[in-house]
C-alpha cells in the first residue's frame, strides 16, 4: 500500500488521531494530578506542623488573654508569668515564621501591640496593658508589680484583635 497520497493516510490518521489525543491529554492529566497531590501533601504537613506549633502555643496565649480580660484563670497567674508567657510566645512566633501566613502574623503582632506596651527601655519589661487598679486588689498583689503595667486598657479593642488573630489561626488550619 502506498502510502503517498491523502487518500491513502487519510483513513490512517483518523485511526491514530484519537489515539495520540488520548495519550497525550492522559500525560497532561497525569501530570496535573501529581502536581495536585504534591501540593496537597506539602499543606498538609505545613498544617500539621502548625498545629504543632499551636499546641505549645496556645495556653500561654491565652493565659495572656485571660490575665488582660480578667476572666477564666486571671487571679492566678502573676504579672511576671504573663511576661515569660509572653516571651515564650513571641520566641515561638519568631522561630516559626516561614509557617504561618502574613496574615496570621499581622494578627499576631496587633494583638501584642494591644496587650503589651514595648520598647520601654533597656532593663525594663514590657508593660502589660492592663487596668492596675483591678489587680491591686487581689491576695497576691505586690507592690513591685505596679512596674509591669502600662495604661491604656480597651476592652473592645482586645476582644476585636483576640477575634482576628482566632480568624489568622483558622484560616491558616484551614476551617474558615
Amino acid at each position: 500500500m502506498d502510502l503517498t497520497t491523502w487518500k491513502d493516510l487519510a483513513p490512517l490518521l483518523a485511526v491514530f488521531s484519537p489515539i495520540v489525543v488520548l495519550v497525550l491529554s492522559g500525560l497532561w492529566f497525569n501530570q496535573s494530578l501529581e502536581k495536585l497531590k504534591s501540593r496537597l501533601q506539602t499543606t498538609q504537613a505545613i498544617v500539621q506542623k502548625r498545629a504543632e506549633i499551636y499546641t505549645e502555643m496556645q495556653e500561654p496565649l491565652n493565659d495572656i488573654y485571660c490575665y488582660i480580660k480578667r476572666v477564666g484563670k486571671w487571679k492566678t497567674i502573676t504579672p511576671e508569668k504573663v511576661i515569660r508567657r509572653k516571651r515564650f510566645v513571641d520566641q515561638k512566633m519568631h522561630a516559626t515564621r516561614p509557617f504561618w501566613s502574613k496574615g496570621m502574623q499581622d494578627a499576631y503582632k496587633e494583638f501584642m501591640g494591644v496587650c503589651f506596651v514595648t520598647n520601654r527601655g533597656h532593663i525594663v519589661n514590657a508593660g502589660i496593658v492592663a487596668e492596675v487598679v483591678k489587680y491591686q486588689e487581689l491576695d497576691s498583689w505586690k507592690d513591685e508589680y505596679i512596674d509591669y503595667y502600662d495604661g491604656g486598657f480597651d476592652e473592645s479593642r482586645l476582644d476585636q484583635v483576640n477575634d482576628k488573630l482566632m480568624d489568622a489561626l483558622s484560616k491558616d488550619f484551614g476551617v474558615e
